[in-house]
């Protein structure tokens, strides 16, 4: 956006917000998009775009505690089980400010979105407490390590947990009490977008349950596409059964409902990043 080469960008629901703020996507045409009735309703119409003028859902998924079942003897269930001193140096954790400190945030009974100066550096202070325990900070592959052995357990997302737990199925995903991180990534349009109509194209045919369950096979995570589940259910079963049948990529729905959205923090967005830069720096 602003001047790139990009006909589709992929940001995350609260930079969706970002985005549309600082006036840097286009409208969707709807009418060149005939395949958006594959979409489940469930996955549209967020408050980060409301009827998805300028968005259309692309994977969804969560970020909650992963952990080896064969290394691990007292299993965590909570955000706050990870500040305890036998878990110290065995942990893997997202490189993503906004979950962990929105996790730290849910430990001390407050909002993943709040903007008090006063409850962030709360924040800062209990997470300054859990970084030097957090071995490695990745969100290229954090499953890596975790298969490896590197690590035990940690924070991370949806697929990767799946993909680890089909490696080692001594592998374990809980949501944790105080409400795992819920999050939606999603197809935009920049407003420069220099390929418009190759891009509702792609879009479109994307859309199509036969090309979209690849997503299942391939990027293990929760699929918004209703079209493509059940081409899976029938084509691709083995596929299919293991999506469906798993509460990593089916998050149940009282997970849902206990999960937390993370925001656009608009002007808090700068204490954020100041507590990130100094708990990473320390």
């Amino acid at each position: 956006a602003g001047g790139t080469a990009y006909d589709l960008v992929q940001p995350t629901d609260f930079i969706v917000s970002l985005m549309i703020r600082q006036g840097l996507l286009q409208e969707l045409d709807k009418s060149k998009l005939p395949n958006i009735s594959n979409y489940d309703p469930n996955y549209m119409n967020f408050s980060f775009d409301p009827g998805n003028k300028y968005t259309l859902p692309y994977q969804a998924g969560t970020d909650a505690i992963v952990y080896n079942a064969d290394k691990v003897t007292t299993p965590p269930t909570s955000w706050a089980d990870l500040w305890k001193p036998e878990y110290a140096g065995k942990m893997v954790f997202l490189d993503d400010s906004r979950a962990t400190i929105g996790a730290t945030l849910l430990t001390l009974g407050y909002d993943v979105n709040t903007k008090d100066p006063a409850q962030l550096d709360q924040a800062k202070a209990k997470l300054k407490q859990l970084v030097p325990g957090i071995k490695l900070f990745d969100s290229d592959s954090p499953k890596t390590a975790l298969i490896a052995g590197d690590v035990d357990l940690g924070m991370t997302w949806t697929g990767e947990a799946f993909l680890a737990q089909k490696e080692n199925p001594a592998i374990k995903y809980v949501y944790p009490t105080e409400g795992a991180i819920l999050w939606q990534d999603n197809w935009a349009m920049p407003k420069d977008a220099p390929h418009a109509d190759a891009a509702y194209a792609w879009l479109n045919y994307t859309m199509q349950g036969d090309i979209f369950w690849m997503m299942l096979r391939d990027f293990p995570y929760t699929n918004p596409n209703k079209a493509a589940l059940d081409y899976a259910k029938v084509n691709e079963p083995d596929i299919y059964n293991a999506y469906i049948n798993s509460p990593i990529t089916n998050t149940p729905a009282e997970d849902i409902k206990a999960g937390h959205r993370i925001d656009d923090v608009g002007d808090a967005l700068p204490l954020y990043d100041q507590i990130w830069t100094e708990v990473k720096g320390q």
